[in-house]
């Protein structure tokens, strides 16, 4: 492969500053190992929403294509734009060029460019494609832009000058240049949750696992990655073979020594991880069975029934749109609670409750409360800490009594806790789909996750498509019944003691 004629695109540039191996896969990768995910089209449809509203609230006339740009146009929205560098051919799509008062070979003005950060704060790679977007600028108008702009989802606008980032750029696109010209693709990252969103995780988890990349260490990140492999620890089964007080004590001295029991207790919890991803073998926490007895059993004995609980949210919009509740009761009350078998005398019902953002966090909660007061000193199990944090804070914002908070308090356990407290399991993620998969739960919904159930969401509230609120809630529907399989399986696991 050579870098002759190399075509670098803002969108590959974007893949490379995340991820050199996405990037070299983007442009040498088999097409058939690429596995779609939403986060894309949702990134461009909040785009697009708030191009629209910056445009409405500032009075522009939202024009497209170079004609409008040489005809001194406001702003320009999407305009596809050319340049080379060296060797190598440049391109990429500008989101919104707004126009300003200097000479250019356009005529009397030019543009800068604009992008969109859905982030709290303006990172490197918005910083850099900006300065990509101003090299593309200067070959169309003439002229360098000496400044982008950055609009955030909230609606505020942050001025970023260019000229400071340009040999950043430089050796960035060089970098680049070397490593798509490779014939093998770059190292997996080290943090590899970010490849749960990448359309390449399947091929390159295939890779992590037959290498024993650290990164599918549950627990460990690129930080501490890093650490290990400075302590010739540099794959799983390296690492399931380690003597935990050795791994204890050189974390210890490459730390602060004063937290060695901290040290130890993450050695230990390190090396059972993969020893257990090594044997693909349960084992069990050190100390956990009698806290599982008293967190979980204990608390079911004398439950007249079980809720299991999920929220559906939109994280962007910051919107809990979904509030589901699978009611499941105790079929004889002098019978132990079996969270295995259904109830005889009908299905388990599935309790939705949708909350549009137009109906106010009084009107959401008065619904979730009165669905709650049904069930008096029934348990809510709920898988992670989502759940619990977000009903507790939309009851404060309702202005529920300290009472029914306190209640809520009681009756939320949370079984994502409870597996991490006590089991050491052989999986790289202890999320609900990785834990209820592994169990044999299946989802209805192919390819079933978060981010389709919000692309699923925002096309039912623009486009009203039932089919797109069913999808949403059979999936939910699912999210409970997966937090009950792993209720279950927790259940099971301490009868066995």
């Amino acid at each position: 492969m050579k870098s002759d004629g190399l075509v670098i695109s803002d969108r590959l540039l974007r893949s490379w500053l995340r991820c050199p191996r996405k990037a070299w896969q983007d442009l040498h990768g088999d097409p058939t190992q690429r596995a779609w995910h939403p986060q894309r089209a949702i990134q461009l449809g909040q785009e697009q929403r708030c191009l629209s509203r910056y445009g409405a609230r500032h009075g522009l006339a939202m024009g497209r294509g170079a004609t409008e740009a040489f005809r001194g146009a406001a702003a320009i929205q999407g305009l596809r734009l050319l340049a080379r560098k060296e060797r190598l051919q440049l391109r990429g799509r500008a989101p919104l060029l707004l126009r300003r008062d200097a000479e250019s070979r356009l005529g009397p003005w030019s543009y800068v460019p604009l992008l969109v950060r859905t982030g709290r704060f303006i990172n490197r790679e918005q910083r850099l494609c900006l300065a990509f977007l101003g090299r593309l600028l200067q070959e169309f108008q003439g002229q360098y832009p000496p400044h982008g702009l950055i609009l955030s989802t909230g609606g505020d606008c942050q001025q970023v000058s260019l000229d400071p980032l340009q040999p950043q750029l430089d050796e960035l696109l060089a970098e680049m240049a070397l490593g798509l010209s490779q014939p093998h693709p770059p190292d997996l990252i080290a943090e590899r949750k970010r490849c749960a969103v990448c359309c390449w995780r399947r091929p390159c988890n295939a890779h992590a696992a037959a290498s024993g990349h650290l990164g599918d260490v549950s627990g460990v990140g690129a930080g501490r990655r890093r650490q290990l492999i400075r302590l010739q620890i540099h794959t799983i089964a390296e690492l399931a073979r380690s003597d935990p007080l050795w791994l204890g004590q050189a974390l210890a001295r490459e730390g602060r020594p004063s937290q060695a029991d901290h040290h130890n207790a993450l050695a230990t919890a390190l090396v059972l991880q993969a020893r257990s991803q090594q044997s693909q073998r349960v084992q069990r926490c050190p100390g956990g069975a009698s806290s599982l007895r008293n967190s979980l059993t204990t608390r079911l004995h004398q439950a007249p029934g079980v809720l299991f609980y999920d929220i559906e949210a939109d994280p962007d919009a910051r919107e809990n749109y979904l509030h589901g509740f699978l009611v499941w009761p105790r079929p004889d009350p002098g019978a132990p609670l079996n969270l295995t078998v259904g109830p005889t005398d009908a299905s388990p019902q599935h309790q939705p409750v949708l909350c549009l953002p137009c109906q106010g966090d009084d009107c959401c909660w008065r619904r979730i409360h009165g669905l709650l007061s049904r069930f008096p000193g029934w348990p809510l199990l709920h898988y992670g800490e989502t759940e619990r944090v977000e009903l507790l804070r939309l009851a404060h914002r309702a202005g529920a009594s300290p009472a029914s908070r306190e209640d809520i308090q009681q009756r939320l356990i949370d079984v994502h806790q409870l597996v991490r407290q006590q089991w050491v399991l052989p999986l790289s993620s202890y999320g609900l789909k990785s834990v209820a998969t592994w169990l044999g739960f299946r989802w209805r919904q192919p390819n079933a996750e978060g981010a389709r159930a919000v692309l699923w969401w925002r096309h039912w509230r623009r486009h009203g498509h039932g089919h797109d609120l069913q999808r949403i809630l059979e999936y939910n529907h699912d999210d409970c019944q997966a937090t009950r399989v792993v209720a279950a399986w927790l259940l099971a696991q301490e009868q066995s003691l």
